[in-house]
């Protein structure tokens, strides 16, 4: 490889690593550090992505619950009812963050999909893998989810973000996100969340103290503790809290942490809008994030036929450079 490549090389990965997604919608974007490396370049042609095959969604099957006599033979059970979604509300102010208001349960004749409020009407067990590209099509990178809840109602969701093809030359880590707590009937409620950049090193942690309702920072070596405020979920365990509260309409809040500090961030939901991933079609409810002129961006699209999992996300720096994250492929267990 001559300098000039190399130096062009090294030029655009530097950009898209500045700019590449991981599945967090706080206003930091993270990447590991790369190291340079000098291997032999293998030219070699790629076969296509396969297209996104989704399992058709199995109606819910509640544990442990006696069954009732029916006077009517003919009428079918209906589904649970959904936890009581996030309300909207108007913008919040960062020193001021208000817990997230309960409301009425759904009716019982809504869709088991958009009612998802009890962990039996949640798969168990799942992996989702995105593809990663900036700007149009140029793919940079794979993110690699992970989501399981235990039999004693624990959860462990991870998200695993490296880079792949030749842009894999130049970045010898990647990052990795790890979110454990309990399902309740409200949702996730995290205990611990880390991320952690190549190595133990570099890892933030929070540990959230649900009885003394403290959060413990912790980074580099040091840790300080703040308030915990009610409802408060992780970078990651927030994505997969609308499979238990699902948002309706308007403008909603909710308060996250990303390891660092703690804050309220505040959404708009922009409506129901059909994607293409790969040649799949998802319906899905398309939300964006509100923010000041000249900052980041962010979009995200959730599956409403697949527990609001997650399908899209796409973020603008204040630049104009975009990264997105498509869903390529969900397995179930």
């Amino acid at each position: 490889m001559n300098r000039v490549t190399k130096t062009l090389l090294i030029a655009l990965s530097i950009s898209i690593l500045i700019h590449l997604l991981i599945f967090g919608v706080t206003p930091e974007l993270e990447w590991p550090d790369f190291e340079m490396k000098n291997p032999a370049i293998e030219a070699r042609i790629v076969v296509p992505p396969k297209p996104v095959h989704f399992k058709p969604l199995a109606p819910p099957k509640p544990k442990g619950s006696p069954k009732a006599p029916d006077a009517h033979p003919a009428t079918k059970n209906t589904p649970l009812a959904a936890s009581a979604p996030l309300a909207a509300s108007a913008p919040l102010a960062e020193s001021a963050p208000q817990p997230v208001a309960k409301s009425a349960p759904q009716p019982a004749e809504k869709p088991a999909a958009k009612t998802a409020g009890k962990k039996t009407e949640v798969s168990m067990h799942a992996k989702l893998v995105f593809r990663v590209f900036r700007g149009k099509d140029l793919n940079v990178g794979i993110a690699t989810h992970t989501w399981d809840i235990m039999e004693d109602g624990r959860y462990v969701i991870t998200n695993k973000v490296e880079a792949i093809g030749i842009f894999a030359l130049f970045v010898s880590k990647t990052i990795t996100q790890v979110s454990e707590g309990h399902v309740t009937e409200n949702g996730l409620r995290p205990d611990i969340y880390t991320i952690t950049r190549g190595g133990v090193e570099n890892q933030q942690s929070a540990h959230f103290d649900w009885e003394a309702m403290k959060l413990v920072l912790a980074s580099g070596g040091s840790s300080r503790e703040v308030d915990l405020e009610p409802s408060t979920q992780d970078q990651l365990s927030f994505l997969y809290q609308f499979a238990y509260t699902p948002p309706e309409s308007g403008i909603f809040s909710f308060i996250a942490t990303d390891g660092r500090k703690l804050d309220t961030y505040e959404y708009r939901i922009l409506g129901e809008e059909t994607i293409l991933a790969g040649t799949q079609k998802i319906r899905t409810l398309h939300l964006k994030k509100l923010h000041d002129s000249g900052v980041e961006s962010t979009e995200i699209w959730l599956d409403e036929d697949h527990y609001y999992w997650p399908v899209q996300v796409e973020m603008a720096d204040k630049n104009g450079e975009v990264m997105r994250q498509v869903i390529s492929d969900i397995e179930e267990k």
